[in-house]
């Protein structure tokens, strides 16, 4: 009877985990993915951001520190790239989700040579 293999490797023997990639890297992977698609939902979302802030800005909302001297757009702007983590994560989300319509997902499997890299 053979004794049983260690559910343990050697030490030695075992890969370290892959590194996780960058932020710019995975979103470069997004854009081959899904080509314009991609784009288009990364302004459309960097778009609605800063036009709500914009707009709260407008309704009353007062902005401490830099943004305070920068005026209505230049504060928007400011705190649209506070949260952009938090658009590219929507980004992320989203690009696959839209890719799911039917339409879309035609469009983007008949050109996807176009943009292929």
């Amino acid at each position: 009877m053979k004794p049983s293999a260690p559910d343990i490797a050697p030490p030695g023997t075992t890969t370290p985990p892959a590194a996780k990639p960058s932020l710019m890297a995975r979103f470069k992977a997004l854009l081959v993915e899904y080509g314009p698609l991609a784009i288009a939902v990364n302004y459309l979302i960097f778009g609605l951001v800063i036009v709500g802030f914009w707009a709260a800005i407008r309704a009353g909302f007062q902005p401490q520190g830099t943004g305070a001297q920068a005026g209505a757009w230049g504060a928007a702007y400011i705190a649209s790239q506070a949260v952009k983590p938090l658009r590219l994560a929507a980004v992320f989300v989203l690009t696959p989700l839209i890719a799911r319509i039917p339409p879309v997902g035609r469009f983007i499997a008949k050109n996807k040579h176009k943009w292929s890299f």
